[in-house]
């Protein structure tokens, strides 16, 4: 009995992990984390910021060290003795050399602020994919709070023609109402069932919908539900902010502007780096270097005096002596060769674009073109985001009115489907008027909760352009 008791315990807790639902807060932080747009941005942006680095990087001198290792053959001037060789003669290199721009048209620091511009604009970037993301879960979120309603309202409507279509078969039974109007009560619960099961369709897909965009996993998916507080206590007041304040708030505060006007600075950086082409450059060069040759001898001991040899004759035909003298040599040891061998150089040079082809003419127009592609660009984003920034008021305007008005069609809807019922109880009309009544405040109804989530969307969506929080 208690083994049957735990394991029903840990069977409920298990369902209830399960089944364990996500508040919209909960939504948002897992898209910005696992949406590909905003980690693709991300990924952007460490290349900006590595490119960045680079620029800095760019101002130190460069150093490079080389070595070879060869053999000569056939008659060579060995370049360390200065002496010919005719046979094979291995010669080894070794070398280190830098260089320095001390100036290039400023090309270097123009650089430097242009990366600065381009990293700034990859982190607002990430903001931009952000907000995009930000908005698609937000309206998938409020779709399905929105079809939830919607599949509660059908839902009472069905339950109350069944209610009804039994008070009904008591009545045909009693003789007291024709059978026409218990079918006709019959096919209006047909269409009231076809109508939930639609709606759970589209709630079916919204979710769907929902789950892709937070990159849920098909397992989470098969356990993933929402939830939020009453979108019933939702207070709908008429918009009181100009049109004017709301635009200069999302010009002020979207990243995706702010990332269009670091993009249109970083243009004018790329005209004034392709100038700098037309600019004469200084640099400065060193290099050391040493080397090895299988030519390099060297004396070693003191001179060997052999007996006298004749090397000529006087003119009274005497013989003229002479101790002949000779070394013992060897081959220069490589460290010794290395050390003797050592040479530096260090030099200027001044390079002075006379005729490049025009090319350096063509990169600034080029960069000048793109300057202004970049600023037609900006121009865009902003008329788009007030183009937005009025659809979204007049959404958020016509949806205030629509709710009024659907607010005071439930209301007389609600009067009358009422008066109907009794009238329908009492004989005095058909089922097929009391289900004209019913259709009505059903159709209220769904406008009303239409109007109340497009209100509520058209809310959040102004307070996303704007860098609000977004809540429930």
């Amino acid at each position: 009995m208690r083994i049957a008791s735990a394991l029903l315990v840990l069977l409920a807790a298990h369902m209830a992990a399960a089944q364990q639902v996500w508040t919209l807060q909960q939504c948002l932080s897992r898209a910005d984390e696992r949406n590909l747009a905003v980690l693709n941005a991300a990924l952007d942006a460490e290349l900006a910021g590595e490119n960045k680095d680079r620029t800095y990087w760019d101002l130190l001198p460069d150093l490079n060290g080389a070595a070879t290792h060869g053999y000569n053959y056939g008659r060579v001037i060995d370049r360390f003795t200065n002496t010919f060789a005719t046979d094979r003669v291995r010669t080894n290199n070794f070398y280190l050399s830098s260089q320095v721009d001390l100036f290039r048209g400023l090309s270097k620091q123009n650089s430097i602020r242009q990366a600065r511009f381009d990293a700034e604009a990859a982190m607002k970037g990430i903001e931009a994919a952000r907000n995009d993301v930000r908005v698609a879960v937000v309206q998938a979120f409020l779709n399905v709070l929105g079809l939830r309603e919607r599949i509660a309202a059908t839902e009472a409507q069905a339950a109350n023609t069944r209610a009804q279509i039994e008070r009904t078969r008591a009545l045909v039974e009693a003789g007291r109402v024709a059978r026409a109007e218990q079918l006709t009560l019959e096919a209006q619960l047909a269409q009231e069932e076809f109508n939930v099961t639609d709606v759970q369709n589209q709630h079916d897909q919204q979710m769907l919908a929902l789950g892709r965009t937070m990159q849920l996993e098909p397992g989470e998916m098969r356990s993933f539900d929402i939830v939020a507080p009453a979108i019933s206590d939702l207070e709908v007041i008429a918009p009181s902010l100009p049109e004017q304040q709301v635009l200069d708030n999302v010009l002020r505060t979207h990243p995706a502007y702010a990332q269009a006007e670091l993009q249109v600075k970083s243009a004018e950086k790329s005209i004034a780096i392709a100038q700098a082409g037309r600019i004469p450059s200084l640099s400065l060069s060193g290099s050391l270097g040493t080397g090895y040759s299988g030519r390099d001898i060297r004396t070693v001991g003191g001179p060997i005096i052999s007996d006298p040899v004749v090397i000529g004759a006087t003119a009274g035909g005497e013989a003229v002596y002479t101790r002949a003298v000779s070394y013992n040599t060897e081959l220069t040891p490589f460290n010794a060769q290395l050390d003797q061998n050592l040479n530096e150089s260090i030099g200027f040079t001044l390079n002075i674009p006379i005729f490049n082809n025009m090319r350096n003419r063509y990169n600034v127009q080029q960069a000048r073109v793109q300057h202004e592609k970049v600023r037609n660009s900006l121009t865009g984003l902003r008329n788009d985001l007030q183009r937005n920034v009025l659809d979204a008021l007049v959404q958020q305007r016509s949806a205030h009115r629509q709710f009024l008005a659907a607010s005071k069609a439930v209301e007389s809807g609600t009067v009358a489907l009422e008066y109907a019922q009794e009238r329908y109880d009492q004989g005095v009309i058909t089922a097929i008027e009391l289900n004209t009544a019913k259709t009505t405040l059903n159709n209220s109804t769904a406008n009303l909760i239409n109007a109340k989530y497009q209100y509520l969307m058209a809310s959040k969506y102004l307070d996303i352009l704007q860098g609000i929080p977004v809540t429930l």
